[in-house]
């Protein structure tokens, strides 16, 4: 993943004024009149126990700006509220919208803090079409259309064609609907949210996918498939339908970098280890625009936290874990 700069976090006006006052206060308050309380509807309390367990009976504790939610080996950590394009999302609320024990950033089907579907199937809930058959814009942002992000792509750009519907048409590359290159916008906008191993649109690749690609490279595949592609399907084309990724904004896999459906890093990527590990930069912008590099042998661009592993530190408010490296939004 590419150094992308320092990203600016705007907020929505009211939430915020609403957030302070009930951390300034210490008054109870309940899910239907807390703005907090998102689509798990669980209770939030300052300074109450015990923590939240992410259902509808849980209770959330407020503590130093952020929740104290309980993980599910038994134990606690601090979930911050995150808010894309002026929303909370199923992502984004610190509750377990899917009930599978696992919430926000920790549950894998969470593709990002935008991201407002938490169940099985990969779909990001809101975003990644225009409204028109075969016309993509960025996947993991919210909202649908290119205007926010300007980020563009057509289905039918793609020889796999991984979309009904969508026949190829190679006349269509390097114009406006695929450009060899995106815009600065959607650089600033979409690529910070694009988990490793994905482009801007949804074409991602997966562990189990190495060498099941054109001339034995890795394959790739829709995750946003109208038949419904979820981690075990990955090499299921009923579920997951292959695709060519966009290159002029593809996110690839670094070998000790977390990615979409790699959740773990060889040993020697820590530091002593024989490895660099830790904090770096693993490539610059690449050539025709994409996202640079092979990911070298660094967790995460320079000035970003590494998180996701059992010892790395929870990311500070604001900020969401994505694929291994604390992201937060820039919001146009």
């Amino acid at each position: 993943m590419p150094y992308y700069g320092m990203m600016q976090y705007e907020r929505n006006a009211m939430f915020p004024v609403a957030l302070l006052f009930l951390l300034a206060t210490s008054a109870c308050s309940t899910g239907d009149s807390d703005p907090r309380s998102g689509a798990g509807g669980v209770d939030f309390v300052d300074g109450a126990t015990p923590p939240c367990d992410g259902t509808d009976e849980g209770v959330c504790v407020i503590q130093d700006g952020g929740v104290i939610i309980q993980t599910p080996d038994g134990g606690t950590t601090q979930c911050f509220f995150i808010e894309c394009q002026g929303r909370v999302t199923a992502c984004g609320d610190c509750s377990d919208n899917d009930g599978d024990g696992l919430i926000d950033n920790g549950d894998p089907e969470c593709l990002g803090p935008c991201d407002n579907y938490e169940g099985e199937e990969l779909l990001s809930g809101v975003g990644g079409e225009t409204g028109e058959q075969c016309k993509a814009d960025c996947y993991f942002d919210f909202g649908n259309g290119a205007g926010n992000d300007d980020c563009r792509w057509s289905r039918s750009c793609d020889p796999l064609e991984p979309k009904v519907q969508c026949t190829y048409d190679e006349g269509l590359l390097g114009t406006r609907d695929c450009p060899e290159t995106q815009s600065q916008l959607c650089d600033d906008v979409c690529v910070p949210l694009t988990p490793n191993g994905c482009d801007c649109f949804g074409c991602c690749t997966f562990p189990e996918l190495a060498g099941m690609g054109p001339g034995g490279g890795d394959g790739y595949v829709y995750i946003g498939s109208e038949s419904g592609c979820t981690f075990d399907t990955v090499t299921e084309p009923a579920f997951c339908q292959a695709c060519t990724p966009a290159g002029s904004c593809l996110n690839t896999c670094g070998r000790c970098e977390i990615c979409l459906g790699k959740p773990t890093i060889p040993e020697d990527c820590f530091p002593g280890t024989g490895g660099a590990g830790g904090m770096g930069g693993s490539g610059g912008m690449g050539g025709a625009g994409g996202m640079g590099g092979d990911g070298g042998d660094l967790r995460c661009p320079i000035g970003k936290q590494a998180c996701g592993l059992p010892d790395d530190p929870a990311c500070p408010a604001g900020a969401f874990c994505l694929t291994g490296c604390c992201t937060e939004i820039v919001v146009q």
